[in-house]
């Protein structure tokens, strides 16, 4: 059974397991030490807009899903983005966690609609998106880690 927890200190280890050249592979690059630290400290504030989470499944720790507020214009949305371990690929947890929590962000009420962006050549979250029922709305390169992202701009409407 998949569930989804918030972020807590002693899940830092997960950040250096999604910090390796397979779970970076289309984000760029990978993050410093200190930028895994200050990650892991944003994660871990409780008074922000969104949360971050822990995708689990029993007690175990498979990957991580959160949502946070994107401001376009005048307009304010919900973002999300998930990073599922390795090992746990293919079993259906970010499909799960997804559906978890555009739950959680349709029950807060605050925006009408959620935004993914995953990196155009990343054909599994982007598969996710489009049979989690997100619409393609275009793509969009963005500055991200010292580069730039050419990323898919999935919407949902809440």
């Amino acid at each position: 059974m998949v569930n989804l927890r918030p972020w807590q200190p002693g899940d830092r280890p997960l950040l250096d397991a999604f910090n390796t050249p397979e779970m970076t592979a289309h984000l760029v690059t990978t993050e410093s030490a200190e930028e895994l630290e200050q990650r892991h400290l944003r994660y871990l504030k409780e008074d922000l807009p969104g949360r971050m989470l822990v995708i689990v499944d029993g007690s175990e720790p498979v990957g991580s899903i959160g949502y946070w507020e994107i401001h376009g214009g005048e307009k304010v949305a919900w973002e999300t983005g998930w990073g599922v371990l390795p090992q746990h690929q293919g079993h259906g947890y970010a499909r799960l966690a997804l559906e978890e929590l555009i739950g959680v962000v349709r029950a807060d009420g605050r925006h009408d609609e959620v935004h993914a962006y995953p990196s155009v050549d990343n054909a599994p979250s982007n598969a996710l998106c489009r049979r989690a029922g997100f619409v393609l709305r275009g793509t969009t390169p963005f500055p991200f880690r010292g580069g730039v992202l050419l990323s898919n701009d999935w919407v949902l409407d809440l």
